[in-house]
């Protein structure tokens, strides 16, 4: 009997395997989907280095189909002209010759070809993956909302629903979350939730956290370059853990958990002053091309 089942599951294993892994990014972006429309909703709103830095490295996260779509909400709410100057995208000359673009009103309401897109990708977004850049917007768009503090404003609404939805994820989910005015400290959410019979809602157990590039918990009793103590037991919820780091510098939060024989594991890229950083509009007179 083991050995007629061995090659089935040998078949199966991968197939289910795929079919969570692709749940679980469906919910990682649903989730993120949510606060970036409300982000686009108010763009225009925004602190324009923010709300710059933001579309930049969520735009390193996308596909170019999904890039069109940013663009276009994000000019929806007023865009001034600018879009996509500061980081790039755009230069104050293009005209469209040679370049897959159509100029109406100015360099950022150009349309944008398939080859330039990955060509500017190539050349700005080589330092980061996909996940980093996603999960670097999160945290600058955090940032970027205007009237956050007193919850008024679509963006501001938008970004309490993203956190709902980040609660609602089942098992072990991390994100991070910038606390104003103090730069160089932010909070890691940790939230743990679990459904189910009661013999499944034990403590998850810290087996393993690790901070990079000189981050440093505030938790009580939480080692050098670690987030929480190795043993300590995740209550059901959110724990939101104060986090110090250098400015200049992004790191890295992870963190592994057992819970009944099972691990699971969250890692969260939190972007510094020098990552996703914006210059000066140039003039392409020579139709350089973009580096990389």
């Amino acid at each position: 009997m083991k050995t007629r089942c061995a090659p089935v599951l040998a078949r199966v294993f991968p197939v289910l395997l795929t079919s969570f892994l692709a749940f679980e990014a469906s919910a990682q972006d649903a989730c993120h989907n949510i606060l970036t429309a409300g982000f686009y909703t108010e763009y225009a709103k925004s602190d324009a280095k923010v709300r710059d830095r933001s579309l930049y490295a969520e735009l390193c996260s996308l596909n170019y189909e999904q890039a069109q779509a940013a663009i276009k909400s994000a000019r929806a709410s007023g865009d001034d002209g600018t879009l996509g100057l500061s980081f790039g995208l755009f230069a104050l000359d293009d005209d469209g010759v040679n370049e897959g673009l159509n100029s109406r009103g100015g360099p950022s309401q150009a349309t944008l070809s398939e080859g330039r897109f990955s060509q500017w990708k190539a050349g700005y977004c080589s330092k980061n993956s996909g996940v980093e850049s996603s999960q670097a917007a999160e945290f600058l768009i955090q940032t970027a909302i205007p009237g956050k503090a007193s919850g008024n404003g679509v963006a501001a609404r938008a970004a309490e629903a993203w956190s709902s939805c980040m609660k609602k994820r089942e098992g072990l989910t991390c994100w991070a979350s910038p606390r104003t005015p103090q730069g160089e400290e932010f909070v890691l959410n940790v939230n743990w939730t679990k459904n189910g019979p009661k013999e499944s809602q034990s403590q998850p157990e810290v087996q393993y956290s690790y901070l990079t590039r000189g981050g440093q918990s505030k938790f009580e009793g939480a080692p050098a370059q670690r987030v929480l103590p190795a043993g300590h037991k995740l209550v059901a919820g959110t724990s939101q853990i104060a986090i110090t780091r250098p400015t200049d510098k992004g790191l890295f939060a992870s963190l592994k958990v057992n819970h009944a024989g099972t691990e699971q594991s969250c890692k969260v890229f939190i972007p510094g002053d020098s990552d996703f950083t914006l210059s000066a509009p140039f003039v392409n007179r020579m139709n350089l091309k973009y580096p990389g």
